[in-house]
């Protein structure tokens, strides 16, 4: 369940670079995805009898936390798509088990112990492979400050997500912060004029809020079976079906030197899900 929610969160990847290479906008595209993730999600939680509320007192911070933390990681991440390949935007994304464990150092919340600093280390050696690895993978400089923000800000929703709803159901809270980025995007649809509208992107925008639901579900009841520590290590296998799918559906290549990159990365990321660093949804 963990390696296909990890497939499906992939899959994502690849639709939202498709349709950044073909011009839509980033108000209709994660509008869309987050509005059927959010019905799909909800949908979920009613099928496997969860409640429908997050614990007394969490509600505002679950909505909080999908228009600060998963909104915000979602517009870093798809600018990021619009400036570099998907390849390399995932790669580079996969710092943000170094960003966790600063944060975690920075608070006094974790040491920063031999673990963590070989993580450290093994995150930022990869990222500086994937970035000079050569001119298959392509990202631009903007490209790359944006996917490394795109890390932070997922690396700050990871934790406050973690202690600010502390008593709520998983599949709840998923399903209240998919609710949040909804209105965040929505919002900013408003703002803009960036509706969505039906056209020859629909099924695409669709399959995007409709894989990103199912990854939802399948790591929560993931969750519910293996634990968090080693449904973290499967997940990791995210940017790697994202390379993948990339490699098979939009002729992204990678490079040898590129490869050995995202493979140091994906390794410091198992090396942080091993000193149980907080996971949650993506």
């Amino acid at each position: 369940m963990a390696v296909g929610a990890a497939a499906c969160y992939g899959l994502t990847v690849v639709i939202n670079r498709s349709l950044a290479r073909a011009g839509v906008a980033a108000t209709e595209v994660l509008s869309v995805r987050f509005l059927t993730a959010t019905v799909g999600t909800f949908a979920l939680v009613r099928l496997l009898g969860r409640p429908l509320r997050p614990a007394p007192g969490e509600w505002g911070r679950a909505v909080l936390v999908g228009v600060v933390g998963y909104g915000g990681q979602t517009a870093f991440f798809f600018a990021a798509l619009q400036r570099g390949t998907a390849s390399a935007v995932t790669l580079l994304f996969y710092a943000y088990p170094a960003f966790v464990v600063l944060l975690e150092a920075a608070f006094g919340w974790q040491p920063l112990d031999r673990l963590r600093l070989s993580a450290l280390a093994l995150s930022a050696a990869g990222t500086a492979l994937v970035v000079a690895g050569g001119s298959e993978v392509t990202i631009t400089a903007t490209g790359v400050a944006l996917a490394l923000c795109a890390a932070v800000a997922f690396g700050t929703y990871l934790l406050s997500g973690n202690r600010l709803l502390p008593r709520t159901d998983g599949l709840t809270s998923a399903a209240w912060v998919a609710l949040g980025a909804t209105l965040s995007w929505l919002t900013a649809a408003a703002v803009t004029g960036g509706w969505p509208e039906a056209g020859d992107h629909l099924p695409a925008l669709l399959a995007n809020g409709t894989a990103t639901a199912l990854a939802f579900g399948l790591m929560f009841l993931a969750l519910r079976r293996i634990g968090a520590g080693r449904t973290a290590v499967a997940m990791t296998t995210e940017a790697v079906a994202a390379v993948a799918l990339a490699a098979v559906f939009l002729d992204e290549r990678l490079r040898p030197l590129q490869l050995v990159g995202g493979a140091v990365v994906l390794t410091a990321t198992v090396l942080v899900a091993r000193a149980k660093v907080p996971f949650t949804v993506t």
